[in-house]
């Protein structure tokens, strides 16, 4: 199963015996069996698709996701809503207690923090300044571990960010094409510098995918145990999608930098109007402090280089791990909806004992 995106301005997405087809006038830009598409994201104002299209998609449980030019979250479609009241009921009474939100919410943090001292430890080997960062980290999973209270859990993981960030630095060499890349911190909305624009971008893939997850498994988004709750924010989806953000954005995004798959001259600076940020999670404020809103003008892919960055996200997304409750190896992409499905039995037997994914 694959995910097809439709990035070319003036591209249109049509349906015809069993296949979805895109074209742009005459022109065959894709073809591909309905039956191998598990989402469709349509990125910009300038692609389309026709109601044959859609309502083929929405019979098969297709989700149907719309983007900014700029990689922004703006809706989503899908089909059918699932008839699982009874764990929705049972999963806002459980965000109310303390007693089950605050387990779930430090092995979510726990996984986060680990995930991202691995991916320091695996990309660092050579470099003694990361030797801090490291360490500060290991020291920063036993406090989680320990973390009495959400406000005091919300504390650790902004702490953690700060010094994850200050390490994820000395790993990005410098551009091709240039003297520096501008990044100092983590900030958003808009992206201050082009590392920030590939790290909104790959997250903001990351959330659509896990409140998909979170749909399809009939838990509610927007209900979440750590990230505070409020308007149009899916809390429960960036509960889930923490341990993912290092795995996933930024492995791909270190990875077009280093090789390196982009340039300084790959990136345009604008002001992004009209789409509501908040309802994309990076860029809505949250519990914890991963990152700041920075205004004025931002950072952005062109089109043919934000193809490029689609296709690694893919590649990484159906890149086969190992699961460890039962040892299988799996997509990235499946174990999304396999930890959604993990929660969702939590919820049900009232047992907070959630494991987040994590790897060694």
């Amino acid at each position: 199963m694959s995910v097809l995106y439709l990035t070319e301005p003036g591209s249109r997405l049509h349906k015809a015996d069993g296949r979805l087809i895109v074209r742009k006038g005459d022109e065959i830009l894709e073809e591909i069996p309905l039956i191998h598409v598990e989402q469709v994201v349509l990125i910009g104002r300038g692609v389309g698709l026709t109601t044959a299209a859609l309502h083929a998609l929405v019979r098969r449980g297709v989700d149907v996701v719309f983007l900014s030019g700029s990689g922004a979250y703006v809706s989503r479609l899908m089909g059918r809503e699932h008839g699982l009241s009874r764990l929705r009921y049972r999963q806002a009474l459980a965000v109310g207690r303390p007693a089950f939100a605050l387990p779930v919410a430090r092995a979510v943090v726990y996984a986060k923090v680990h995930n991202q001292r691995v991916l320091l430890l695996r990309h660092g080997e050579r470099e003694r300044r990361l030797r801090r960062p490291i360490r500060d980290l290991a020291a920063m999973l036993e406090r989680i571990r320990g973390a009495d209270s959400l406000e005091r859990l919300r504390g650790l993981e902004g702490q953690s960010a700060h010094l994850y960030f200050s390490g994820l630095r000395l790993l990005i060499r410098p551009p091709a094409d240039g003297r520096d890349w501008g990044f100092r911190e983590r900030a958003y909305h808009p992206p201050p510098d082009p590392v920030n624009a590939l790290l909104s971008l790959a997250y903001t893939l990351l959330l659509k995918e896990m409140i998909a997850a979170c749909q399809m498994t009939g838990l509610d988004p927007a209900l979440g145990f750590f990230h505070v709750l409020d308007y149009a924010r899916p809390s429960l989806a960036l509960d889930l999608m923490e341990p993912f953000r290092p795995l996933v954005g930024d492995a791909v995004t270190l990875y077009a930098l280093n090789r390196p798959l982009v340039h300084l001259a790959d990136f345009e600076r604008r002001t992004i109007s009209g789409v509501s940020a908040p309802s994309g999670g990076e860029s809505a404020p949250r519990g914890a402090s991963e990152g700041r809103t920075h205004p004025g003008r931002g950072f952005y892919l062109k089109a043919e280089p934000r193809r490029q960055f689609l296709s690694l996200y893919e590649n990484r997304m159906l890149e086969k791990v190992t699961y460890p409750p039962g040892g299988e190896r799996t997509s990235y992409r499946r174990i999304l909806r396999l930890q959604a499905e993990a929660l969702a039995r939590c919820i049900l037997e009232d047992e907070p004992n959630f494991e987040a994914f994590m790897v060694r």
